[in-house]
């Protein structure tokens, strides 16, 4: 694949912080879909959830390459792998076009403390039957 242009590890702190925010918010994921999906139907949840999280998480383009579809840009910020992959490629590649690193760990930080909160609470319920 070759040299990639612009890449540096100037930015290592923030390398590790955005990488701490998106493990915390996948584990959020994690919980919420263990407790909320039957383990008869586990199988199904790599098909509709993690294959559509990957192809809409902008990890093979960037976010600012959807500006020709506005309503698609604005879709996937519903997708944590969004602020997961502009993150890493703001603090890697500073010199390539990304969101700004302030908006990405902002709504990791938040995504993932809703994300624990819906996981614990239907933890919680599923212990409770």
């Amino acid at each position: 694949m070759g040299p990639v242009p612009g890449f540096t590890l100037l930015h290592l702190g923030n390398v590790m912080v955005v990488a701490v925010l998106g493990a915390a918010a996948f584990s959020g994921i994690g919980l919420v879909l263990g407790t909320a999906i039957p383990p008869q139907q586990i199988g199904l949840m790599f098909s509709a959830i993690i294959a559509p999280m990957m192809f809409f998480g902008c990890a093979y383009y960037p976010w600012s390459g959807l500006d020709r579809v506005p309503a698609m840009k604005y879709a996937v910020l519903a997708n944590p792998l969004v602020y997961v992959s502009e993150g890493l490629r703001g603090t890697l590649t500073p010199n390539m076009p990304h969101m700004p690193l302030v908006y990405s760990m902002s709504a990791l930080a938040a995504i993932g403390a809703a994300l624990w909160a819906l996981g614990i609470r239907t933890f919680v319920r599923r212990a409770m039957k």
